[in-house]
């Protein structure tokens, strides 16, 4: 037998729904209370009027405390007849209303500990108001009159006298607008957060590290906080925050590559163009402050032109490699190589990433299946890490699902996922959440190519023999300064 979620689960599944769909809610509860203002201005002017009643107590040969007491004994069931069919059948036939409707507008309360009725009647009209009062407290004193003519015990005599007719009021009464306004602003909170609910379960996002992993298996090396800028001066706060988020991605996939920087990093991202932009421009640049040459290909289009500030330049896109002042290099794609790769002929895209690989330490590239000039499934072959690029509380469930899937058919293996827009209650420290069999293997080092006979054949070798191979050159970009 299983149980349902427990209160934990529930809330947090409905902190997860409002934080995901917060501006719906907001907008929700100021409709609700705007609505609470409108029906406020709308509702009809009542007027309230108060006539009093003094219970007067005649009785031979009893003092004075004892005919209050008497008094008061009685008032109380005088009040509850002042709103019976007996005391306003007459009223109301003189007003031609029903009976229940004039019901509603009367009241008669006795205060605490006196032998006072007061009768308190609303109108349309403040006179209208005054005269119903009046009409009720009459009309009482004299079903009261009869009671106790009827009742006639002890030679005890009670009769009810006007002792404060209703005065006209002067101000209508208060409409209530506070509690009005509360009441629709409660209301809209109400209806934002069920709709809040509803879309969450209708169209379920991945929000957490949690969610990456029951999803697709893999850990998550970085989390980043908003839209990405490459424009930061390193002077504030939250660009320091992000360029650190930055290298840390870079720093989680070397150790998950086995202690070694993909020479050509790919960044798969879902159709959804907006949920990646900036990602690629982003590492590029961490990876030049942590000391290598990196070029940013540009192979994802619709997303670095969304990218805020863009980092496609303000003209046409260059046909030559353009440095950027954050010391990677944008190198565009050849029209070859377009070409070759909307023909699957692999020779052309081969040729133009092991150039990279000549030139550069790390070769960043984005792409969707829909990207262009390169898609997905032209660069998965070219790529010694894949990491997945996933923005919380906006990447649906599915469309990870079909890039997973996707992926799965190209015969990849992704390193892990990058997770941008995340708040900062969210984050966690990812290291933790890592298992034993995400960090992958270090390949192993290839024999020397000599023995250890040549050693002992190159001792006695001039000075000038060159017994081991040249080591081969660090590789610089172009115009790098040493």
């Amino acid at each position: 037998m299983t149980s349902g979620p427990g209160p934990r689960a529930v809330l947090g599944g409905l902190g997860r729904a409002v934080s995901r769909h917060a501006a719906l809610v907001g907008v929700a509860a100021l409709l609700g209370a705007a609505a609470g203002i409108g029906a406020a201005q709308l509702a009809p002017t009542g007027w309230s009027a108060d006539a009093t009643l003094l219970v007067r107590v005649e009785s031979p040969g009893s003092g004075l405390a004892a005919r209050s007491q008497f008094a008061q004994q009685r008032v109380s069931s005088y009040a509850e007849l002042g709103t019976s069919p007996e005391v306003l059948e007459p009223v109301a036939a003189d007003l031609g209303v029903p009976v229940d409707g004039l019901a509603e507008r009367v009241s008669v309360v006795n205060p605490g500990d006196t032998a006072v009725l007061r009768v308190h009647a609303t109108a349309s009209t403040p006179e209208a108001a005054a005269t119903l009062a009046d009409d009720v407290a009459e009309s009482l004193s004299a079903v009261v009159d009869r009671v106790e003519s009827r009742a006639g015990a002890g030679g005890q005599t009670v009769a009810l006298e006007l002792s404060s007719p209703a005065s006209v009021p002067t101000s209508p009464d208060e409409p209530g607008l506070v509690l009005t306004v509360l009441s629709g602003l409660l209301a809209g909170l109400a209806v934002g957060l069920a709709a809040a609910l509803v879309l969450a379960r209708a169209r379920p996002t991945v929000d957490t590290v949690d969610d990456v992993r029951r999803l697709t298996g893999l850990p998550v090396v970085g989390q980043l906080p908003g839209t990405l800028r490459h424009d930061d001066s390193g002077t504030d706060a939250s660009s320091a925050r992000t360029r650190t988020a930055l290298r840390e991605v870079v720093q989680n996939t070397r150790t998950l590559c086995g202690g070694s920087s993909p020479s050509t990093l790919l960044l798969a991202r879902t159709d959804a163009v907006r949920e990646a932009m900036g990602v690629d421009g982003g590492l590029a640049r961490a990876v030049v402050e942590l000391g290598a040459t990196c070029a940013l290909v540009q192979s994802d289009f619709d997303a670095r032109t969304l990218a805020r500030p863009s980092t496609v330049p303000d003209g046409a896109v260059p046909e030559e490699v353009e440095g950027d002042r954050h010391g990677y290099d944008r190198v565009p794609v050849p029209d070859g190589v377009v070409a070759s790769s909307r023909r699957h002929v692999r020779s052309g895209t081969h040729a133009f990433f092991t150039a990279l690989r000549e030139d550069y330490d790390v070769a960043v590239v984005q792409a969707s299946s829909e990207s262009h000039p390169l898609s997905l499934r032209s660069v998965t072959a070219e790529a010694d890490g894949v990491l997945l690029v996933v923005r919380s509380g906006v990447t649906t469930v599915e469309s990870l699902r079909s890039l997973s899937a996707e992926l799965l058919s190209l015969d990849v293996e992704p390193v892990g996922v990058v997770m941008t827009g995340v708040p900062p209650w969210r984050r966690v420290l990812v290291r933790a959440t890592w298992l034993d069999g995400d960090v992958r293997a270090v390949p192993e080092q290839s024999p020397p190519s000599f023995s250890i006979a040549d050693l002992v054949d190159h001792a006695g070798a001039p000075a000038s023999g060159r017994p081991f191979p040249d080591l081969p050159r660090q590789r610089r970009r172009p115009g790098t300064r040493s």
